[in-house]
């Protein structure tokens, strides 16, 4: 797979040229596919949270309840901890329920695809 073609305002390329590019090479793969960057904005965002709250979507629910019960002991088994970092933390729930638990004093980061997320979580008052 290549590597993910990024806009970058030293070569010139526009992001809708990359995103042309990343069409035409990633549709002619087999099986067919895209990055799922292309995928993440704040309508699907805001779409995959409202999933998550189904009835019969449980797996968030579940994560939600093993770190809450787990938490502490999933900490003590990486202890010291110094950087605790979370990939596609959506709502960053999850996050906040372990620093919950026991993650003392260490530095949080979350990774995410989307903007309109990272944007959020850093506006809300609980990650001032």
């Amino acid at each position: 797979m290549r590597p993910s073609v990024v806009p970058d305002s030293t070569t010139g390329r526009s992001a809708a040229g990359s995103f042309a590019g990343d069409v035409k090479y990633y549709l002619t793969q087999t099986p067919r596919q895209l990055p799922s960057r292309y995928l993440y904005d704040a309508l699907g965002s805001a779409l995959f949270e409202a999933i998550c709250e189904l009835p019969w979507y449980g797996i968030t629910r579940a994560e939600g309840r093993l770190l809450a019960s787990r938490g502490r002991e999933i900490l003590a088994r990486v202890d010291p901890l110094s950087t605790l970092i979370e990939l596609g933390p959506g709502s960053g729930e999850k996050l906040a329920t372990l620093i919950k638990s026991g993650a003392g004093e260490s530095h949080h980061r979350s990774v995410d695809l989307s903007a309109s997320l990272i944007r959020r979580r850093a506006a809300s008052p609980a990650r001032r």
